[in-house]
C-alpha cells in the first residue's frame, strides 16, 4: 500500500504593502550631479564650476551631459552672461540645493549631538535686529550656553535667497505683503508699528503736543525707497495732506543712523520694538505721533522641508515668548 505523502507547508500570504519602484533619477542621479548643477548656476560658467568642485572641465561637461540625458531636456544655455539655467535647469537646481542643504544640516546636527552642543544661523532685518532677536537669543543662551549662534543682517530678498539655499535656519523681521514661496513656512509673532525718533536733546522732544506738520524743516535719515517702512511712512504723510519726507541721508545701517540722530537734529523712523529698547537708554526720544498706516506683523519663517532643527526650534519658541511678553506688557502701538 502506497504511503501517503505529507502535505506541503503552506506559503506565507504575500505582503499587501505595495513596493514603489525607484524612478530613473533615484537609481542614476548622484550627489555629484546635484552639486554640479548648483555650482554651474552659482558660477555661471562650466570652467569656474570645475574649479569650485576641483574637477576637470571635461569631467564637468560629461556629468552635465549625463544629467541632460536623464532629464531628457536642456539644463543650461550659453549666453553673453555665461551659462544660464533653462526652466528645466532652474527646477533641478532648486531641488538640488534643497537636497544638499538637508544633507549638510543632517551632518551638522549629528556632529552637534555627538559633541554636546548645537548651532543656529538666523537672518534678520533692522526691524528685529535690535529688539526682539537679542532678547530671544538671551533666553536661548541662558538655557544652552554652548550654542553657536550666527546672525546675518541684510535686505529681505537676499535673506530669503539664503534661507531657500539652506544657508540660514530661519529668518525674522516685519513680514512682507507679498506671498512667500511655497517651500517656506511663516508664522506671525505679533504686530509692529513704526515710530519717529529724535535725540533726547532735540527741540521736538520738549513739545508736549505734536502734529506731523510740525516736523517740516528738519532733515531725515530714512531707509531706502524699496523698503515697506519707507513706503508706509510716505503714505502716512500724503494722507495727512503733507509732502512725504525727503531723505537727507538714506541708510539701512542702524549704527550710522543712531549716530546721526544723537549728533544732529534729524529725524528717523524705527520699528516699535527697536524704539522701545533704545528709549530705555535715555538717549533718544520717541515722538508722540501715531503712524497707524505703518502697522505690519512681525514674524518668523523657515524652510518647510526639512523643518526646524532642535536649536532653531528653541529660538522660535524664545521669539514667541518675547513678543508675547511685549504684548502683555502693554507695548505702545
Amino acid at each position: 500500500m502506497a504511503q501517503a505523502l505529507a502535505p506541503l507547508p503552506r506559503c506565507a500570504a504575500p505582503s499587501q504593502e505595495k513596493v514603489v519602484p525607484m524612478s530613473n533619477w533615484e537609481q542614476r542621479i548622484s550627489l555629484r550631479h546635484l552639486r554640479l548643477a548648483d555650482a554651474i548656476e552659482r558660477e555661471g560658467s562650466l570652467v569656474r564650476a570645475a574649479e569650485r568642485l576641483n574637477m576637470t572641465q571635461s569631467a564637468v561637461t560629461k556629468a552635465l551631459q549625463e544629467m541632460e540625458a536623464l532629464t531628457e531636456a536642456p539644463l543650461f544655455t550659453r549666453t553673453s552672461r555665461g551659462s544660464v539655467p533653462t526652466p528645466f535647469g532652474q527646477v533641478l537646481v532648486r531641488h538640488a540645493r534643497a537636497i544638499v542643504a538637508q544633507l549638510r544640516n543632517a551632518d551638522r546636527e549629528v556632529s552637534e549631538l555627538r559633541e554636546g552642543h548645537g548651532s543656529v544661523t538666523v537672518g534678520t532685518l533692522p526691524s528685529t535686529a535690535g529688539g526682539i532677536l537679542p532678547a530671544a537669543l538671551a533666553i536661548v543662551l541662558k538655557r544652552q550656553a554652548h550654542l553657536k549662534v550666527t546672525v546675518v543682517e541684510g535686505q529681505h530678498d537676499w535673506l530669503t535667497t539664503l534661507l531657500r539655499r539652506g544657508d540660514l535656519d530661519l529668518m525674522t523681521s516685519r513680514l512682507p505683503r507679498r506671498r512667500l514661496p511655497a517651500d517656506i513656512t511663516q508664522e506671525v509673532l505679533g504686530m509692529d508699528r513704526a515710530r519717529l525718533i529724535v535725540s533726547a536733546q532735540h527741540p521736538l522732544s520738549r513739545k508736549p503736543r505734536l502734529r506731523l506738520a510740525m516736523l517740516d524743516g528738519y532733515g531725515w535719515v530714512l531707509p531706502p525707497h524699496e523698503t515697506s517702512m519707507r513706503r508706509q511712512l510716505e503714505v502716512t504723510f500724503r494722507e495727512a495732506g503733507l509732502d512725504a519726507p525727503v531723505a537727507t541721508v538714506e541708510s539701512m545701517s542702524f549704527l550710522t543712523n543712531r549716530a546721526l540722530i544723537l549728533t544732529t537734529e534729524m529725524i528717523t523712523v524705527w520699528p516699535q520694538h527697536l524704539a522701545d529698547v533704545e528709549a530705555r537708554t535715555g538717549l533718544i526720544k520717541v515722538l508722540p505721533l501715531e503712524l497707524a498706516k505703518t502697522d505690519r506683523p512681525l514674524g518668523v519663517w523657515w524652510r518647510t522641508a526639512p523643518g526646524l532643527s532642535p536649536s532653531a526650534q528653541m529660538l522660535v519658541d524664545a521669539l514667541r515668548k518675547v513678543t508675547s511678553a511685549a504684548a502683555d506688557g502693554g507695548m505702545e502701538g
